[in-house]
């Protein structure tokens, strides 16, 4: 990886503020090389889907499956008719954003658990140990969320 755009670190600094510069010239690097292998990944993607749109044995397969997929959706939406079935999926539907919804709170719980307990681990109910695990990620901040 390429290491020109780190920052110089001063004379006398010391190891939490440099290993801080390094951690942070680590994230610079990796989210430049990130979007570099996305645009290339872009480039490889399109043509690819350019070879794809020129071969008459996909397109006549791709229409085959788009026909297919409406009447499969047709078919779905005449069983929707039955107010039953139609009950059914909504329940199905609120079900799923409860889980969403208790996934969330269920996270910002843990959360405070590990600040308290000062672990990233807790036993359920069932005596069996888990571990808190957090996937942290970079969102930019553009529109409305920058400062």
């Amino acid at each position: 990886m390429d290491n020109t755009n780190q920052t110089p670190l001063p004379e006398g600094t010391n190891q939490a503020v440099t290993s801080l510069f390094q951690i942070e010239n680590l994230i610079k690097t990796h989210i430049s090389h990130i979007e570099s292998v996305k645009l290339e990944l872009q480039k490889q993607a399109e043509m690819f889907n350019d070879v794809l749109a020129n071969d008459e044995k996909y397109k006549k397969a791709t229409e085959e499956g788009k026909e297919i997929a409406k009447r499969k959706s047709e078919a779905k939406q005449d069983i929707l008719k039955s107010p039953a079935n139609a009950s059914l999926n909504q329940k199905i539907k609120d079900m799923r954003q409860e889980i969403k919804e208790l996934k969330a709170a269920l996270s910002n719980y843990l959360q405070q658990y590990q600040k308290i307990a000062d672990t990233d681990q807790i036993e359920t109910e069932d005596g069996e140990v888990r571990q808190i695990l957090y996937a942290a990620r970079l969102v930019k901040l553009t529109g409305k969320f920058s400062k």
